[in-house]
């Protein structure tokens, strides 16, 4: 009973913040198109890994965003309301497929972030990172840099978003966070009156998050951020300390119930 219990593949959720417009949601659906096998203009690579939607619903709204831009051109509008889509991520193997894991990604609407600034929301990831450190968690933070394909992204450009990244970055490296940064470029490319997201490499976040995930449930049992959040929150009073330094990130506590 308990071999079978290892074996079974973890589900595992996975929270998007951002503001409004920025692209979560181009995000999700370029990664799941990079890794779906019927719509590589390629079919001569082969792909060990691909992302199976868990019902039907999901797999309408994926296709419904993906045949938005198919039909008109341009990329979806901005996500309204809370939406989860659950996927199985699934490798090939020799002589047969397998499910990995699960994982459910909450595509929540920017103006839920209540982000009025950049620094605001870099605050926001501070104060989860701070958090999971001082808890012990093992939770990994993606830091995805969407729409690079609208800049031109050399080595000025680039210097220049990590000097604004800097702040968020110290806090991040104190609070020692398992993190990754990853340059996000989906561009929309036309062939024949017919429009389709270009995501090559998009899916490289989500396959990171999820492999990391894995090697932390396969040697512990992973604690409930939640449940951290509630027992600090009241001591924290909106302050959060990592290396035993104290780092004011007047955070309110409407901040920590969101969480």
């Amino acid at each position: 009973m308990t071999l079978l219990s290892a074996e079974m593949p973890k589900t595992f959720n996975l929270l998007s913040l951002g503001q409004r417009g920025v692209g979560k949601t181009v995000f999700l659906a370029g990664s799941y198109a990079e890794l779906q096998p019927d719509r590589q203009t390629d079919h001569s690579v082969q792909r060990e890994f691909w992302f199976d939607c868990q019902d039907i619903q999901v797999q309408e709204n994926m296709e419904q965003l993906l045949g938005y831009v198919a039909k008109t051109g341009q990329y979806p509008p901005a996500t309204m309301k809370i939406t989860n889509f659950n996927f199985n991520l699934k490798r090939q193997n020799l002589w047969s497929e397998k499910t990995l894991c699960n994982f459910r990604w909450w595509d929540i609407p920017g103006e839920l972030c209540s982000i009025r600034n950049e620094r605001e929301f870099q605050r926001q990831v501070a104060g989860i990172a701070s958090l999971v450190y001082q808890r012990g968690l093992e939770y990994p933070l993606a830091l995805i840099l969407t729409q690079c394909d609208s800049i031109q992204l050399g080595p000025i450009s680039q210097l220049q978003i990590e000097e604004s990244l800097q702040p968020l970055i110290s806090v991040l490296d104190n609070a020692k966070a398992n993190y990754r940064r990853f340059y996000s470029a989906i561009p929309i490319v036309s062939h024949q009156d017919v429009s389709a997201l270009k995501a090559k490499g998009a899916a490289a976040p989500l396959l990171w998050l999820t492999s990391e995930l894995r090697k932390i449930h396969s040697f512990q049992m992973q604690h409930d951020l939640g449940t951290g959040l509630m027992q600090n929150s009241s001591a924290l009073n909106g302050n959060a300390i990592a290396n035993k330094k104290e780092i004011s990130l007047n955070l309110s506590p409407t901040f920590y119930k969101y969480i």
